[in-house]
C-alpha cells in the first residue's frame, strides 16, 4: 500500500496525531536553529493533563520521523517529549557521545516509563552527558 493510501486508511484520530507529530518535528527542527536549547527544553518538557495514550503518541512520532526530511535523533526525541508532555506523560531526553575512528558522535534518545522508545538503536554505546526530565508533576518545566 502506498503511503498516502495507508494514511487515508487510518482512523481520523490517528491521522490527526500523525499530522501533529510531523508538525511538531518540523517545529523542533526549526527551533533548534532559532531559539536557545533552554527555551526548547522548557517548551518540550512542560507537563499538561490529558488522557491520550502514550503508545499512540510514540507510534505517531516514530512514523512521522521516517517521513519528515532531516529528522534527527534529537529533533525526534524533543518532539516526542513535547507530545508526551502535552498529554501528561513524563519522559527523559538523554544526550550521549561516543568516539569512533572519525571522531566524536552524538546521539539522543527518549525514555518513557523506563523504556527507550525513540533512538534505541545502539544507545548503549554512548556515554550519557545529560538527561532532560519532563518532570514528575504537572506544571514542572523539567
Amino acid at each position: 500500500m502506498n503511503p498516502l493510501a495507508a494514511f487515508l486508511a487510518l482512523p481520523g484520530s490517528d491521522r490527526l496525531l500523525l499530522v501533529r507529530a510531523a508538525a511538531t518535528l518540523v517545529a523542533v527542527r526549526c527551533a533548534l536553529h532559532l531559539v536557545s536549547i533552554e527555551r526548547l527544553r522548557a517548551w518540550a518538557g512542560h507537563l499538561h493533563e490529558s488522557n491520550r495514550p502514550a503508545d499512540r503518541i510514540i507510534w505517531s512520532v516514530r512514523t512521522a520521523a521516517r517521513r519528515v526530511p532531516g529528522a534527527t535523533c534529537l529533533s525526534s526525541a524533543l518532539a516526542l517529549q513535547r507530545l508526551l508532555s502535552s498529554a501528561g506523560h513524563p519522559s527523559q531526553v538523554h544526550i550521549g557521545v561516543a568516539r569512533d575512528a572519525s571522531g566524536f558522535m552524538a546521539h539522543a534518545w527518549l525514555v518513557h516509563d523506563g523504556v527507550v522508545v525513540i533512538g534505541e538503536e545502539e544507545h548503549e554505546r554512548y556515554a550519557q552527558l545529560t538527561a532532560w526530565d519532563a518532570g514528575k508533576t504537572l506544571g514542572s518545566s523539567g
